[in-house]
């Protein structure tokens, strides 16, 4: 349980941290408290006595223990404080749970002790009708405030700390007993056999350790408790559950009940800066400095914990699943870096679906050779730049655009995939080249919501299949450059090459036809001909051609591109132009970059050229 270990050691890296809400709200829990919806805010007096009620939702963080924390609706298990409206006075078994657990830690606090004496009065129900608060529902949840005194700073018991430490004390003396070896941390320890839920928000009732207590049950075949299979103690449990949520909620790269996680096991200094994402190389560091004195404020601390657990290694992985980074010139560190994901197949399991601890140097260059191998040329409003494709844009080509529920497995079991490729080099599966490729061989599939060809997706689609292209021949020792191979005799990327031509011979034509207005959108032959091609090149191409006919007179011959054409027609080889077998994804690549070259001459060059010949 290694990843297990490294998240409990996180937790205890980070206690600078420990029940600070950031700006998003997210809050890693002290021990033995849990997250909480509530409903409604009673405030009473020090000595117990009722002063309002209001209806007013907020997430707040609780004391619990560990049957209350994952209780379900089986069972009796009150929460030591704030609770549901059936624990605090409808439900009389409960009631009485509650009554006698809240009893037992009162004497530790004087707040705790005035809502003792308020809940002992039972006058709950009442006051909340008085209130004109109807209690129906007894799941209702309800928090404490206690106005003890005027110059009271911190009458929400939610905020005051001095209950978190009062009930922390009492767990830690109650909980002496059934110590016995954790296998997550190997020390002594007391023993959980309740574990939390609600780690991931998509999956709330979701656990990753769930044990039996039955003792009349042979857990898995071989043991008759559950503690002698899986032992986690309980504060190795709340550390690591706690710490996952977390980083989950701060840095997850999510999608519907998966989560993914990366995070920097190890204090270092170095970090990456995340923010530089999409055009270049970006060597971003950032310092902490445990013995600066200005580090004083609970956001100075947010902040310098935020450095430390590296949330920039985390979006660095995002970013690299999203396609926006580039690691060639990440400076090396000495940290491991660790990288979870975890998945519910059911509403009640959670499970851990892939994880690798790395050196960091290992981290980065596996990153490195993602971004080395797979990328190609795009090109946004502003400008083009070269990139490795993101994960989603990689699964749209693959398997088109997201459509209904079913999609999620899809893009969740890709996604993994992908994470294999990414940090493990492992090959891209021939059969989403196949699908890509013939994807993006039918452009008119890209279509727009309110009708018609949608160029600019299906050009980006080209540069994903492309680079996916190049990353698959790439781990087969074949390597395609980012420029255009003037010399490279490849079938597939010839016949690319050819079409590229045909493709911007049109365009050339009906653009001096047009009186240099760039407005004629219309697909050119070659383009609309491009999935027969993909199929039957050698067909193909001599119906293409003779359709250039028109465009051909309007060159006056077009001599520059015939050039082209007859220079690239010497490089196949014997036999096999006129090969009709269907063309593998390196056509796209010769059809990208030739094309790139093409368009990358301006109009008047073009002109000047035809005239010379």
């Amino acid at each position: 349980m290694s990843w297990f270990r490294n998240l409990s050691d996180t937790y205890d890296r980070l206690s600078d941290i420990i029940g600070l809400p950031d700006n998003d709200g997210n809050i890693l829990l002290p021990h033995y408290h849990m997250a909480a919806n509530t409903d409604i805010c009673i405030t009473i007096d020090g000595d117990g006595n009722f002063r309002r009620a209001e209806i007013m939702k907020q997430s707040i963080i609780i004391p619990c223990t560990d049957d209350s924390s994952s209780r379900s609706g089986s069972g009796i298990f009150p929460h030591p404080l704030h609770d549901q409206i059936g624990y605090l006075a409808s439900d009389s078994s409960k009631r009485i749970a509650y009554c006698e657990q809240l009893a037992k830690w009162s004497t530790l606090h004087l707040k705790v002790k005035s809502v003792y004496r308020y809940i002992m009065k039972n006058t709950l129900l009442e006051d909340l009708q008085m209130s004109e608060i109807e209690p129906e529902n007894i799941k209702l949840f309800v928090r404490f405030s206690v106005e003890a005194s005027e110059d009271d700073l911190t009458p929400n018991l939610w905020e005051d700390d001095s209950i978190a430490a009062a009930w922390h004390e009492y767990c830690e003396n109650t909980q002496t007993e059934g110590q016995t070896l954790c296998y997550a941390t190997g020390s002594t320890a007391s023993v959980r056999t309740k574990h939390p839920k609600g780690i991931n928000p998509s999956t709330n009732g979701a656990k990753l350790i769930s044990c039996n207590d039955n003792s009349n049950y042979t857990y898995r075949g071989r043991f008759l408790k559950s503690e002698q299979a899986n032992a986690v103690s309980a504060k190795a449990s709340h550390q690591a559950h706690a710490m996952l949520k977390y980083l989950i909620a701060v840095q997850g790269y999510k999608c519907d009940t998966q989560a993914i996680v990366a995070w920097a096991i190890d204090k270092d200094f170095s970090t990456i800066d995340p923010f530089n994402d999409t055009k270049g190389l970006v060597d971003s560091l950032g310092v902490y400095d445990e013995t600066d004195e200005t580090i004083k404020t609970d956001t100075d601390k947010l902040i310098a914990a935020q450095g430390d657990i590296d949330r920039d290694y985390a979006k660095t992985l995002r970013n690299t699943l999203s396609g926006r980074g580039n690691a060639a010139e990440l400076n090396v560190g000495l940290r491991h870096i660790a990288v979870i994901a975890v998945d519910a197949a059911t509403t009640g399991r959670m499970a851990v679906t892939y994880y690798q601890d790395l050196h960091e140097k290992d981290y980065i260059d596996r990153v490195i050779s993602w971004h080395e191998s797979c990328r190609w040329h795009f090109r946004n409003k502003e400008a083009s730049y070269i990139s490795a494709p993101s994960v989603d844009r990689i699964i749209a080509a693959v398997f088109g655009a997201p459509k209904g529920e079913s999609y999620n497995k899809i893009r969740k079991q890709a996604r993994e995939r992908l994470l294999h490729c990414i940090l493990n080099g492992e090959q891209i599966d021939k059969g989403w080249l196949t699908a890509s490729v013939q994807r993006v061989s039918n452009p008119f599939s890209y279509d727009k919501q309110d009708g018609g060809w949608d160029k600019s997706r299906w050009e980006r689609a080209i540069g994903v299949t492309c680079a996916i292209t190049r990353k698959y021949y790439a781990n087969k020792k074949e390597e395609f450059s980012l420029d255009m191979e003037e010399k490279c005799e490849d079938r597939s990327y010839l016949y690319g090459r050819l079409l590229a031509i045909a493709d911007r011979l049109e365009n050339h034509a009906r653009y001096l036809q047009t009186g240099k207005n760039d407005t004629d959108k219309r697909a050119t032959n070659a383009v609309r001909y491009m999935s027969a091609f993909s199929a039957k090149p050698f067909r193909t191409w001599k119906l293409i051609y003779d359709q250039l006919n028109p465009y051909l007179q309007r060159l006056d011959g077009a001599e520059w591109y015939q050039r082209q054409i007859d220079e690239i027609m010497s490089l196949f080889h014997k036999g096999e132009f006129e090969d009709d077998k269907p063309l593998n994804g390196k056509y796209l690549l010769g059809y990208s970059l030739q094309r790139r070259e093409l368009y990358s001459k301006n109009e008047e060059e073009m002109e000047n050229a035809d005239q010379e010949n």
